[in-house]
């Protein structure tokens, strides 16, 4: 699965995050700027906004430890330990962006709050130790073995713990037809309709507190993104390079035009042990 991921887009250059900080006046090993830093590095839409929301919504404080699955850069990690001052292990597959993301942490004079952890959910093991909440964005579609995953994240949270998840579910258009392209474009292991969606999170144990379909909102999330690209081609590529840019703006069209043609959807939901 490490290696099959880096068919995405997306996910193709790791150090990408480098270049856009260099321009912003943050070069080499320099100490960061969080504000700066979080324009940047968080890969879901609506960036912090999102994650201000889960922070809200599960009531994460100072003693609480903290999961994200899927960490990538560990953006969303930083900002709820930095907002917070919990403690977050920002769990990441690609060991590229675990490593980058380890050194923003540095930069940012986060250590000691947040800790990465380069490793494949379903072979991740935490010893004995159990979580306060478990926090995932655009991530768990990417997992295969949907079931098995979703319980594992039951088993790692303490009793009365909670899960905020932000994620891609199958559209109501969607057919096998575009199973290829999804698997090659978006990485899509294990998605399922919402109402399925649902259904697993219910039998692996959780009670649902709270569920949100998002798919138009994420439509035009992602009809705005791709625009702005195209407006700013000529500062993108003079950061990132011609082939940068043809790289993003590709992925950026694919998750626009499947939301549009309902090939995909979104969820966000908030569930307790």
């Amino acid at each position: 699965m490490k290696s099959n991921i880096k068919k995405m887009n997306l996910y193709k250059n790791a150090s990408r995050i480098l270049n856009d900080l260099e321009a912003c006046g943050f070069a080499g090993e320099s100490d960061l700027n969080l504000e700066i830093l979080n324009k940047f590095d968080q890969l879901h839409y609506h960036g912090t906004d999102s994650v201000l929301d889960c922070i809200k919504l599960l009531d994460i404080g100072k003693s609480d430890l903290v999961l994200e699955v899927g960490a990538g850069w560990g953006g969303p990690s930083r900002f709820i330990a930095s907002k917070t001052g919990s403690r977050v292990f920002a769990l990441e597959l690609q060991k590229d962006y675990s490593d980058v993301g380890k050194s923003l942490t540095e930069r940012s004079k986060l250590g000691s709050l947040v800790r990465h952890i380069n490793s494949d959910f379903l072979e991740f093991s935490a010893d004995s130790m159990k979580f306060d909440k478990i926090v995932s964005w655009l991530a768990l579609y990417h997992i295969p073995k949907k079931q098995e995953y979703s319980e594992k994240i039951f088993k790692l949270l303490n009793e009365g713990g909670s899960v905020f998840i932000e994620d891609l579910t199958l559209g109501s258009n969607h057919t096998d037809r575009e199973n290829q392209m999804l698997e090659n474009k978006l990485f899509a292991n294990s998605l399922v309709h919402y109402s399925n969606y649902l259904q697993i999170m219910t039998e692996a144990g959780f009670s649902i507190m709270s569920e949100k379909d998002m798919s138009i909102d994420w439509k035009n999330f992602t009809r705005e993104r791709l625009e702005n690209l195209r407006l700013n081609k000529e500062s993108y590529i003079k950061t990132h390079g011609s082939e940068g840019y043809e790289i993003i703006e590709d992925f950026y069209n694919t998750a626009y035009t499947s939301f549009e043609k309902e090939v995909i959807g979104g969820i966000r939901l908030v569930c307790k042990k």
